[in-house]
């Protein structure tokens, strides 16, 4: 990520030397010191020594140089707190959370790109209250219980795709993950290829990156640059955003218009939208907030999955061991006659702890999103002013070594130790945590204990039959990804091959298909909700999550028994290998 342009400095430099010369920069007389840090110059402060991306590797550095766990940075009079420690943070954002649960203005994001509707850019109050409610009224760890059938079908067509072409990993991932965020929040199917609504939510992603960068910040130190006419000098990256702005108002509006017209039309399929849509028909919700909580789901999912998954491949190329190590649990206690599913979780402990260190290791949010004090503060003898902007650094707090010895390795072992609890710290801090996240860690469990079951993954070969190392290096940005590397996925087996079977998927009913073919139900006898058997009591190769998916409530997470879904066909056909090899010929396939 590149430095701000000498341009946008110099004018945020003068519009801030304006703005201390008007009002005057004064601060309540403390006996407290401020908490450590570089040193500063006079009017920009320490405005040169802010790093041009990977921000949370200086941040660590900085912690470490003032033997701190919070560092004190003043960028052009504004104050940043940076958080380097689990303790530290335990303390700020989780005990006193009503001071630290607050968020900058974030300019960039909010008044030039139009991302006000995110959950995690919205300041703390009334409005940023409701959206979360409603998002975890959907996304608490009972009501995520409903979507795994959709999770476990989606992992189960990763594998497929993984067979298929291997080299496209990472499409298959976004794949993946989009099929699963776009059912749950839309009942929208994604295309196989090139589809849409995942263009989407990429173009916004991009959009957020630009504006998250160093640049981004200017806007908050000095909101007068917002002002400025384009052609002003500075404002060229002001003008360069605007042209994402379609990009965010298409994520809120083109896939919910998808799913209302279908709903009017009676053939939605059950999902967060349509329930939305019903509250608003029955005055219990805006049309507003129907629009944006699943938009949020939209771009919380479209992105975190992905990264975890694609640092998973990364890790099993750089650490095979801990890739034999877990496939050899699930030979143990699955064997080689299914695929691993939800029920297993509790017996793959290995897994599981290989799983908490793909987050830990490489954290999807490495540096979280700033937060704002709204009064003043102390901590640990240090005088924190109101206003600062207070960051988490997830990523020093995930490699502290007293917490994680040889924190820089990959060591599912790290979370054997039963003192060792899952790393929250990857899904942010206090009030502000991601509420999705119980979702996010069944949809990456699950894709990981398929893949482990199924594939090898190695490093590629070259033409030459050399091992080509796979860089471990990542993007800057809100969300990272690993910089581009190639890795080899073969089948384990013919007889894990043959565990990926073709499978019919019923078509999920609409709700007056599902009205046609309800039973009848006597007037006299009351209905009453049943819950979702459990995972382990399904076929695992012959469940049709889809259909299971219909038939829930989303208001409730019940199944409704008046408007049964029941499987009109599950068509098994034989797997991929065999079905080759009968295309090969009589004498191949014996």
């Amino acid at each position: 990520m590149g430095a701000p342009s000498l341009d946008a400095v110099a004018v945020a430099v003068g519009l801030s030397v304006l703005s201390l010369l008007y009002l005057g920069r004064t601060r309540k007389n403390v006996s407290a010191p401020l908490p450590p840090g570089p040193k500063r110059l006079p009017i920009i402060g320490n405005m040169l020594d802010m790093p041009k991306g990977n921000e949370w590797f200086t941040y660590e550095k900085w912690g470490k140089e003032f033997g701190s766990d919070i560092v004190h940075v003043d960028v052009l009079g504004t104050d940043l707190i940076i958080v380097n420690s689990a303790k530290a943070a335990n303390e700020l954002f989780e005990k006193r959370s009503s001071l630290y649960s607050d968020r900058p203005k974030l300019m960039a994001l909010n008044a030039i790109l139009k991302l006000d509707w995110v959950l995690c850019f919205i300041p703390y109050g009334p409005r940023w209250r409701a959206i979360r409610k409603a998002f975890h009224g959907h996304f608490h760890p009972t009501a995520t219980l409903q979507y795994q059938p959709m999770e476990l079908k989606a992992s189960h067509e990763l594998l497929r795709r993984l067979l298929d072409k291997p080299e496209e990993f990472v499409e298959h991932l976004r794949h993946m993950a989009g099929e699963i965020i776009m059912g749950i929040a839309y009942g929208i199917e994604v295309k196989p290829h090139d589809d849409p609504y995942i263009e989407i939510a990429e173009k916004t992603l991009q959009g957020i990156a630009l504006a998250s960068g160093p640049e981004g910040g200017l806007y908050d130190m000095a909101p007068a640059l917002l002002k400025m006419p384009d052609w002003f000098p500075g404002s060229g990256h002001k003008k360069e955003l605007k042209k994402w702005i379609h990009w965010g108002i298409s994520m809120v509006e083109t896939p919910y218009r998808t799913a209302k017209e279908a709903v009017m039309k009676g053939s939605a399929v059950p999902s967060v939208t349509s329930s939305m849509i019903s509250q608003v028909e029955n005055q219990l919700a805006s049309e507003i907030m129907a629009k944006e909580v699943p938009a949020n789901m939209y771009l919380a999912g479209a992105d975190t999955t992905v990264s975890a998954l694609t640092s998973f491949f990364l890790a099993m190329s750089l650490y095979p061991e801990a890739m034999k190590k877990a496939q050899a649990e699930i030979d143990t206690v699955i064997g080689g006659d299914r695929l691993p599913d939800f029920s297993d979780e509790q017996s793959l402990p290995y897994v599981s702890a290989l799983v908490k260190e793909v987050l830990r290791w490489r954290p999807v949010v490495p540096l979280a999103i700033p937060h704002r004090l709204v009064s003043d503060d102390i901590y640990e003898g240090y005088f924190i002013p109101g206003g600062s902007i207070v960051i988490g650094n997830g990523w020093a707090m995930l490699h502290d070594e007293s917490i994680f010895p040889d924190a820089g390795s990959f060591k599912p072992e790290h979370f054997l130790d039963p003192s060792v609890k899952f790393p929250e710290i990857a899904f942010g801090f206090g009030r502000r945590i991601c509420p999705g996240r119980f979702m996010a860690r069944a949809s990456v469990w699950i894709a990981i204990a398929s893949v482990l079951a199924v594939f090898d993954i190695s490093k590629a070969v070259d033409e030459n039959g050399k091992e080509i190392e796979p860089v471990d290096e990542y993007t800057s940005g809100i969300v990272v990804y690993p910089i581009p590397f190639k890795c080899k996925i073969t089948p384990r087996s013919n007889a894990a091959e043959d565990l990926m079977p073709s499978i019919s998927y019923p078509t999920v009913l609409t709700a007056r298909e599902r009205e046609r073919e309800a039973p009848a139900l006597p007037t006299s006898i009351e209905p009453t909700a049943c819950t979702l058997p459990a995972i382990s009591d399904l076929s695992i190769q012959a469940v049709a999550p889809r259909a299971v998916a219909a038939s829930l409530n989303f208001a409730s997470h019940q199944i409704d028994p008046q408007t049964p879904s029941v499987p009109r066909e599950v068509t098994i056909t034989e797997s991929p290998r065999l079905r080759r090899a009968r295309a090969s010929g009589p004498a191949e396939a014996s």
